[in-house]
């Protein structure tokens, strides 16, 4: 067995495979393909051109964007849940002030707001770090308007000293950080850099990691479960389905939610996903379960959890927020991969929403040695296999810059 097959495991996609196969299309005849049904629809879904055109322009381009507008075009890069990117910006003159875009909610999967609030404070984080990269102090007012809710943060921009290396790094990072849903590599990633990820600065949060093997089993095990609870779920199901992109024209069309290019397959396997016919919501769901146990879990050499002092409070799940944009753009830094895994925490809410009882939070708390109202987000890490495509983003102009 040769290096790769020891260290990369099987993309999780047989009927792909099996489909492929059966009618014909071999991985050359993928590779040629340029007339026909086939050659329509992978230039139709972006088969060749993976992450160019304009919804991912913004990956390429913020830096370029004049003024303090490049801080809110960094914004809305930032790391968000099942990416809705539920916001809206507004620039003034040394101020960058954040809003919710209350008609961008996922009220099954997310009933009172935690993720979407993680979210924001991602965004915010972003920004300060795009600040700060250009000598600006940036600070941070939460909620500053008591009248108005939508107003979920002001942060004021005031010269400050010329960008350390961490900061100009953690900038840098920006462009190029995204969730890798592929397969990590079996080597560990060492203490020193899972604490230097959290390190820097405090925000009112800390991480809490999980790396002993016995733990990242059990863990693992409940991520699993979780997730099969969720597909079961047909309610939210449905709901986190509306938000996947199968194709280019949605993609063009909506420039947020999930979308093939982001799920971690090979270029092999995900020429074949955007060729054949788009699947159907059982088999996506299935899909994902299958990636959880084969690829997310089995893969992972270290899982992270941000711990605030309680998970229902506004301004910690904003904190927590921060420090996980923060983590994510120093595991990009650092060659790391990073995926963001709530099933367990979405679980959770989702069973107190609908008042059934909680399968998951005493487990969870076990584990982690933490209650589960302190376990805000969750995501794994380790050396990817392959490097991550960009998810799209929406234009400045469609979220108020």
């Amino acid at each position: 067995m040769n290096e790769q097959q020891e260290t990369e495991p099987a993309d999780p996609r047989p009927t792909r495979r099996t489909v492929l196969k059966a009618i014909g299309i071999g991985g050359g005849a993928v590779l040629l393909a340029g007339t026909g049904v086939v050659g329509v629809r992978s230039v139709r879904n972006g088969v060749w051109d993976v992450g160019e055109g304009d919804p991912w322009a913004l990956w390429r381009g913020w830096q370029d964007v004049p003024g303090t507008a490049a801080l809110a075009a960094a914004g809305v890069l930032a790391a968000n849940p099942h990416n809705p990117q539920p916001w809206s910006w507004a620039v003034g003159d040394g101020v960058v002030d954040l809003h919710d875009d209350p008609t961008r909610a996922m009220p099954l999967g997310d009933p009172d707001g935690r993720e979407r609030v993680v979210g924001y404070g991602c965004a915010v984080q972003n920004v300060v770090q795009a600040a700060r990269a250009r000598g600006l102090d940036a600070q941070v007012q939460a909620w500053p308007d008591p009248a108005d809710p939508t107003h979920v943060a002001r942060i004021a921009l005031t010269p400050g000293p010329a960008p350390d290396e961490d900061a100009q790094r953690l900038a840098d990072a920006i462009a190029t950080r995204h969730s890798n849903r592929g397969p990590y590599r079996a080597d560990p990633v060492d203490a020193a850099t899972l604490a230097a990820l959290a390190g820097g600065e405090d925000l009112g949060a800390s991480v809490v990691w999980v790396t002993d093997p016995a733990a990242r089993a059990t863990l693992g095990a409940l991520y699993v479960e979780a997730t099969e609870a969720i597909v079961a779920d047909e309610p939210m199901s449905v709901e986190a389905f509306s938000w996947f992109r199968d194709d280019r024209a949605q993609v063009e069309r909506y420039r947020d939610g999930l979308t093939l290019d982001c799920q971690g397959l090979s270029p092999f396997m995900l020429a074949a996903a955007k060729i054949l016919p788009a699947q159907s919501r059982a088999a996506g769901d299935a899909f994902w379960v299958k990636s959880t146990r084969e690829v997310h879990t089995a893969t992972a050499a270290a899982y992270g959890v941000v711990a605030v002092p309680d998970v229902r409070a506004a301004r910690d799940r904003l904190a927590g927020g921060r420090l996980l944009q923060r983590v994510h753009l120093a595991a990009e830094a650092a060659g790391l991969g990073l995926q963001h895994m709530n099933q367990i925490g979405e679980r959770i809410d989702r069973d107190r929403a609908l008042g059934a009882s909680d399968r998951f939070a005493d487990r969870w708390s076990q584990v982690l040695g933490l209650p589960a109202g302190q376990a805000l987000v969750s995501f794994r890490v380790g050396h990817p296999v392959r490097a991550a495509n960009p998810s799209p983003r929406r234009a400045l102009e469609a979220v108020g810059v």
